[in-house]
């Protein structure tokens, strides 16, 4: 029955879990084998210390395979299970100013928040076990920031009262000889503490595995106490996709303290700003590395990597453009960047700086961030473009607000966004209008975590898949409860999610991401910054991988810096992350088309054509541009012999124009103003 417990049900005291526990009992009898069930007892076990099954606990107290433990040592794991807290092999001590610290075991406790703050003493004897190899340099922070405190491990005498009846035993049903029982016996019990985590790799990536578990144990049938028992009791095998060279060097890098200036401790004791970042293949859509925060550790109550936060202008590209390009939009649109003149909605668009391009290409408009060119981009995706209400105004069409929010609303959804407020959810309070879908001023944002995720689906030529940190589930004897197979679903044609990554290049390059940007890669991306800089962001990928990063004081203090240190920080991680990996290009599919305009230069999806283009120039064939840059480098030595000449004929144009220019000044100005307000209303 302790078998069935520990596989199928809980360790609560009641009637209903008493009748279960005889019910699996029966049906384990019937189907295994006494050996079979012995073995998944082992397997399932609680051994103390945090460990279940046989295997950890070799680990764990004699860092060993359990197929490289000797008799002594079996014989003192099988009589821990009987009373796991008295009889575990050994308890913990202070360390003392005279122990040998090269020649002690190192236990790391985590610290609560009612612990009283290492001392002086300890601090200097985590810097010695440092110096020593016996604490990491990720651990001995934790240590300085009072998250864990270090004690020594001290051999439980209790623990040979249970192995002298187990061998005692072994004896009488002939299973071993005097001879055997009696060197076991006399044998020397070296305590080995072996690692049960990665050095240098805090809990962050596993606390999100194990709420995934007991959500797929869930989906599984189980209760959701069932499911909690069956991860921490059930001796299950979980295997992860997390690359631990990765997830090393993220937890290194973010947890530099030279990335956050103006920090400061808040009154828990937790550094300020804090940091969460998510790194995901876009091919595969697993989770290689994920931190929830810096120079923390021990039990988590908030991983960051999972907390929503308002996401700023970096939910410009998923939210607006890739919606504009699913219906119909180019990134040659041409749009008028200026402040708007009347208030719409409740709100007047501004941009940053008060900074505006004038009338310019949707490519523009993503590359400076435009406020007011999202919001005109987000009004078009369901307006009638063609339609004119006041032929005087630039902004005359028809529009469809209900039916463009909507749409913005269902492109997120489709790439895993899960915190969008919704009318149905509260009908005064919620996301959806302009400001929270263009601007990211949303209810409560979205997390760094679901803000990776739905890059990947740019990433990965429009194809979206949700992101797991858990590959397979077996159970105590080997049978596989899950598997992943990922479900691509296509978000947008290649050709669109090409053309957004060749926009959100030009970020990279010559806009707000240019702090992205390192040598030997090319890289797509998006800053954030929310009001008043409680929130900067910058997400964005590699033709390798997709990765977010976000930083904020968990109380929305104003920070001292800006998306371009989001941006700084995505660099540092991903340079080290690629650090051996060869130079990539993002591949440009079939159906893609060039044109040019002057200097400009802009590409399209076969059977698509720029909107409003005589607001801004016209796009000519690339093989046109290219028979005007050799007819103008032809000319060039002839015109430039030339140019003294012109400049004295111009001069002297110039000045006998002088006073006619005057006397038609008033009158050109009206031409000019008569001309701007009829190109201003042309379509």
């Amino acid at each position: 029955m302790q078998l069935a417990k520990n596989l199928y049900t809980s360790f609560s005291k009641s009637v209903v879990r008493k009748i279960t526990d005889v019910y699996y009992s029966y049906q384990i009898e019937e189907k295994l084998s006494k050996e079979q069930i012995l073995e998944a007892y082992l397997n399932s076990a609680g051994f103390s210390k945090g460990t279940v099954g046989v295997q950890t606990a070799a680990k764990t107290f004699f860092n060993k395979d359990v197929s490289e433990l000797d008799l002594a040592e079996c014989a003192l794991i099988a009589g821990v299970t009987n009373l796991p807290e008295k009889y575990t092999p050994y308890n913990t001590k202070e360390i003392e100013d005279s122990d040998d610290l090269g020649n002690i075991e190192v236990v790391l406790l985590p610290k609560n928040e009612n612990s009283e703050p290492n001392s002086d003493r300890i601090i200097k004897i985590a810097k010695n076990l440092n110096e020593l190899g016996q604490v990491d340099n990720f651990d001995l922070i934790q240590i300085q920031n009072d998250m864990l405190v270090p004690v020594k491990a001290v051999f439980n005498e209790t623990s040979r009262e249970r192995q002298r009846l187990v061998l005692k035993r072994m004896l009488a049903q002939g299973l071993i000889t005097k001879e055997d029982h009696d060197k076991a016996l006399n044998e020397k019990i070296e305590i080995n503490i072996g690692s049960r985590k990665e050095s240098g790799i805090s809990s962050f990536y596993t606390d999100v595995v194990q709420k995934n578990a007991i959500k797929i144990l869930k989906e599984s049938g189980y209760t959701k106490e069932e499911a909690t028992n069956k991860l921490f009791n059930g001796g299950l095998k979980i295997y992860t996709p997390m690359d631990i060279n990765m997830q090393r060097t993220l937890e290194e890098v973010v947890s530099n303290p030279k990335y956050y200036y103006g920090g400061f401790t808040d009154k828990n004791g937790i550094i300020q700003p804090q940091v969460a970042s998510v790194i995901i293949d876009q091919k595969t859509h697993e989770v290689k590395a994920l931190v929830g925060g810096r120079n923390v550790s021990g039990g988590r109550l908030l991983n960051r990597a999972l907390v929503p936060r308002q996401p700023g202008s970096s939910i410009k590209p998923i939210s607006v453009y890739l919606t504009a390009l699913n219906n119909g939009a180019t990134a040659g649109d041409v749009y008028l960047d200026q402040r708007m003149p009347e208030k719409l909605f409740g709100h007047s668009p501004k941009n940053a700086g008060n900074h505006y391009q004038g009338w310019t290409t949707i490519r523009n408009l993503l590359r400076q961030s435009s406020n007011v060119g999202a919001y005109q981009v987000a009004r078009d995706i369901s307006a009638d473009k063609d339609a004119k209400v006041n032929k005087n105004s630039t902004y005359s069409k028809v529009y469809n607000d209900e039916e463009s929010l909507n749409k913005m609303v269902d492109t997120l959804k489709s790439i895993g966004v899960s915190t969008i407020v919704e009318k149905k959810d509260n009908p005064t309070w919620n996301d959806i209008d302009y400001a929270p879908l263009t601007l990211g001023g949303m209810s409560y944002g979205i997390s760094p975590f679901e803000m990776a995720g739905a890059f990947t689906a740019i990433a990965n030529e429009g194809k979206y898949a949700n992101p797991y940190v858990i590959t397979k589930i077996e159970s105590s004897t080997g049978d596989v409860i899950y598997q992943v197979n990922p479900k691509e679903r296509e978000i947008t044609t290649t050709q669109n999610a090409y053309i957004l990554t060749d926009m959100l290049k030009d970020v990279v390059r010559r806009g707000t991401g240019r702090n992205a940007s390192f040598p030997g890669q090319e890289v797509a991306g998006k800053t954030g910054t929310t009001s008043d800089k409680k929130d900067v962001w910058f997400v964005g990928y590699t033709p390798y991988y997709t990765c977010s990063v976000w930083i904020g004081n968990d109380k929305n203090q104003k920070l001292a810096f800006g998306s371009t240190q989001s941006a700084y920080l995505w660099k540092q991680i991903m340079r080290s992350v690629h650090q051996d990996l060869d130079s990539k290009k993002f591949e440009e599919p079939e159906g893609i088309y060039t044109k040019y305009s002057g200097g400009r230069r802009e590409i399209f999806a076969d059977g698509t054509k720029p909107h409003y283009v005589n607001k801004y120039g016209f796009y000519r064939a690339s093989e046109e541009k290219n028979r005007e840059d050799k007819k103008l480098d032809n000319n060039n030595n002839s015109n430039n012999n030339n140019n003294n000449n012109d400049d004295k004929k111009k001069r002297k144009k110039k000045s006998s124009n002088n006073e006619n220019n005057s006397n038609k000044s008033k009158s050109s100005r009206k031409k000019k103003k008569s001309s701007k307000s009829i190109i201003n209303n042309e379509n």
